[in-house]
């Protein structure tokens, strides 16, 4: 009898040492990073192909920069090198592109470049403005393998402080396209560029040192006080941005305040583990129908991505179950899905794809940590 109950316990242990299951409660859960490349080197091909987004004519001809499918790109494809290590020539030539406009910057508005919109003169200051800050965040995040900022990253960061507003409610921000369209292009969205400006500011390599530049000094300033004053009247998802920015510009939120607003945002996650854009502002759809209240990619994976950025160690619970949705929500495809605050969309069309562009670049960003 003893000898059976000891090889019973014998067999328990190599079970248990064995089955991964056993010792995690479950199926240990994974995604598909080369998956992930595909789809977002795809749907980048795709944007330079989109006849509505070029800008230019001739050599000098490029694509606009768009918030939902062209930044997101720029700031996860890098991140995917570390877990598939393919380079690729739709990423260089973005670069290229980007360059070519910051060093050019004061001919931008002609038939030769031609500016993001060009309408009107509320839509030309709306244009200098928010992509003197793509610009600079974007090739920001190019330059972090590097000691100091490239030259371009230099002159991209002239153009931008050239842009700043200096006097009246929105100064130290930057004039920003407003179509209404949120999260990202309607009058709400200047904060969020105003935190991506921020975010440049800190990651750009060896750029700024408080007390050096006395100019660069005062921008900031102005820039770090527009961000602390106004955070509390945003919605969740600029918050979201103005909490990463505080991880990049000291003095935006305190210690305790980052703790706050980390809680808060733990506090809208759903039961599966995730978060819906939806939950994160109050909006409404110009087609009247009904916000999507479920988990998406997007949200998901910003909230996770910043929520790590901002000292939320990946092992707590809420941060490891949103994880675990990320991993369990990755479409065949290879994206994740994510979902218009604006209007219900084919999500097999051009336009349909923009959110799960942007779902699939921060799922990619809130997995790399």
């Amino acid at each position: 009898m003893k000898l059976s109950r000891l090889r019973n316990v014998v067999v328990l242990i190599v079970v248990l040492v064995a089955c991964p299951m056993a010792r995690a409660g479950g199926e240990r859960k994974s995604w598909k990073p080369d998956e992930a490349r595909k789809y977002l080197d795809e749907r980048q091909k795709a944007w330079f192909a989109f006849s509505s987004a070029d800008r230019g004519e001739g050599e000098t001809r490029t694509s606009c920069v768009s918030c939902h499918t062209v930044l997101p790109y720029v700031l996860a494809r890098p991140v995917l090198r570390k877990f598939v290590g393919a380079e690729t020539t739709t990423e260089n030539k973005l670069l290229a592109q980007i360059r070519m406009r910051v060093e050019n910057w004061k001919g931008l508005d002609s038939e030769a470049f031609g500016l993001f919109y060009d309408s009107s003169d509320r839509k030309k200051k709306e244009s200098w403005g928010t992509e003197a800050v793509l610009n600079t965040v974007i090739l920001a995040f190019d330059d972090r393998s590097r000691s100091s900022p490239s030259a371009g990253t230099k002159q991209a960061f002239s153009n931008l402080w050239q842009t700043q507003v200096q006097t009246g409610d929105d100064k130290g921000s930057w004039d920003w396209l407003d179509f209404n369209m949120g999260p990202w292009e309607w009058k709400e969205a200047r904060y969020f560029g105003a935190s991506l400006a921020a975010i440049a500011i800190g990651t750009a390599p060896g750029y700024y040192t408080p007390g050096t530049d006395a100019d660069t000094d005062a921008r900031v300033m102005l820039l770090r006080d527009y961000l602390k004053d106004g955070l509390q009247r945003q919605n969740l998802h600029n918050r979201v941005w103005g909490l990463w920015a505080s991880t990049k510009v000291e003095g935006i939120l305190t210690k305790a305040e980052r703790k706050k607003l980390s809680d808060q945002l733990l506090y809208q996650q759903h039961d599966d583990g995730g978060w819906s854009l939806s939950s994160l502002g109050t909006w409404v759809r110009r087609d009247g129908t009904a916000q999507e209240s479920e988990s998406d990619g997007y949200a998901t994976g910003l909230v996770l991505h910043v929520l790590q950025i901002a000292g939320v160690p990946k092992d707590d619970v809420k941060i490891a179950n949103g994880l675990d949705w990320l991993k369990s929500n990755q479409s065949a495809t290879g994206a994740w899905r994510g979902v218009s605050v604006n209007k219900k969309r084919d999500p097999a069309s051009h336009s349909g794809k923009f959110m799960s562009d942007a779902a699939t670049a921060f799922a990619v960003l809130a997995l790399s940590h």
